[in-house]
């Protein structure tokens, strides 16, 4: 049976949104941090005409430290970023009376007065970041990691952060520390280093956003913006994410090499309301894999081989030039070693030599037919990509082969 993706996929567009919205909440959660830190706090209780007002902060005590501390270039762009932080329901006036204004006004971060928006992605994030706080201070849990020559900056192992979470009462057991890891991905907390994998309780590396934040300036925030109208920009802030919908993850490229992984072109644009779907790369001991393999480097066009387009009514003619084959491929850490293009049917367009896919006899022209027993011949290369990502680290690939 072919397995629907209506109710679990992201639009482009929504993935575009939400992602947006993290990189505004966590810029916004790392000035509240700095500016609890500050050694004449800026955050703290104030009272006015007899009434105490709790963690609470100056608007212009704060344009104040933003332009001195080089996080804004000018006052009126530090009330920019202050604006756009209230805008997101990241601050407010402490009387919801106020937009940000460089005054004698008082103003507070949701997260210290508990006014923060109730919706699943904006609770989770909530949660990251309290854990994020917490493990950020345990000694080896996040650190520079080396596997094959290659070093990955602060990141942490997927099954010591479940370790950590049932340890530190955040989970009852593995089961729900590993539904607690997911909900952070999804909400844009943390990541796989290579965006490859959701998370799991297994030997993978994932690093919080919040340590690749930390050296952006604040007015940062306006360059998420920066591309977008107002119209554009209103409506992102009217729109919402679907509770509980995944996040799909930024496939990353490189001039030199594209990583060897079971998913589309990177570089290829998605149509309006096609989802993107991320792509694995396996973490395992060692001495599992051959120790000198690296990613396959991309191909020129006029290297590249041609796969004739067919149609499904041709690929599965009874007199068709095909013959039917079934291929089991494992993971390595660099990835399956193959990538997918197309759609209705899916095509195999490269296969690393040294990689686990052609290791298996998968081969480049393959049209693909079910993948972990799903129907895939009326998929798209993004649904048929999700299903190898959702599925353990062997993808069961049903294909069919031309003829020699």
């Amino acid at each position: 049976m072919q397995q629907r993706h209506s109710d679990c996929s992201l639009t482009a567009s929504q993935a575009s949104f939400h992602r947006r919205k993290m990189d505004i909440m966590a810029i916004g959660e790392e000035l509240r941090l700095r500016l609890h830190e500050t050694e004449q706090p800026l955050i703290k209780d104030r009272r006015y005409h007899l009434k105490l007002y709790a963690n609470c902060f100056v608007g212009r005590e704060v344009v104040d430290w933003l332009v001195e501390n080089k996080e804004a270039e000018s006052r009126q762009q530090a009330v920019e970023v202050m604006r756009t932080l209230q805008d997101y329901n990241v601050m407010h006036h402490v009387c919801d009376e106020h937009e940000f204004k460089d005054e004698y006004l008082f103003f507070r971060f949701r997260r210290d007065d508990g006014t923060y928006p109730e919706e699943p992605d904006a609770l989770a994030f909530a949660r990251g970041q309290r854990i994020y706080c917490r493990v950020k201070l345990e000694k080896n849990m996040i650190k520079d990691r080396k596997y094959h020559l290659k070093s990955y900056k602060k990141s942490f192992v997927g099954k010591e952060l479940v370790d950590w979470l049932v340890t530190n009462n955040e989970a009852l057991d593995r089961q729900e520390a590993l539904k607690v890891g997911r909900e952070l991905l999804e909400a844009g907390v943390i990541h796989h280093v290579c965006d490859d994998h959701h998370f799991k309780d297994e030997y993978l590396f994932y690093r919080f956003r919040n340590d690749e934040a930390e050296r952006q300036k604040f007015s940062d925030v306006l360059g998420v913006l920066k591309h977008m109208s107002p119209s554009a920009r209103r409506n992102m802030k009217s729109k919402s994410i679907l509770p509980g919908s995944p996040l799909p993850q930024t496939i990353t490229s490189s001039s030199s090499y594209r990583r060897d992984v079971p998913i589309s072109e990177e570089q290829e644009s998605i149509p309006s309301g096609e989802t993107q779907s991320g792509d694995e790369g396996y973490y395992t001991p060692m001495s599992a894999i051959p120790s000198g393999r690296t990613p396959m480097p991309v191909p020129s066009p006029s290297e590249e081989q041609v796969v004739m387009p067919v149609t499904i009514e041709e690929l599965m003619a009874p007199n068709a030039p095909f013959i039917r084959k079934t291929v089991k491929v494992t993971s390595d850490p660099v990835g399956y070693g193959f990538v997918i293009r197309g759609g209705r049917p899916v095509h195999v367009h490269t296969v690393d030599p040294a990689g686990p896919a052609a290791a298996a006899g998968l081969t480049v022209g393959e049209y693909l037919l079910s993948v972990n027993g799903h129907d895939v011949l009326h998929s798209t290369h993004t649904e048929a990509a999700r299903l190898i990502l959702i599925g353990a680290s062997t993808a069961a690939l049903v294909t069919m082969q031309r003829k020699a």
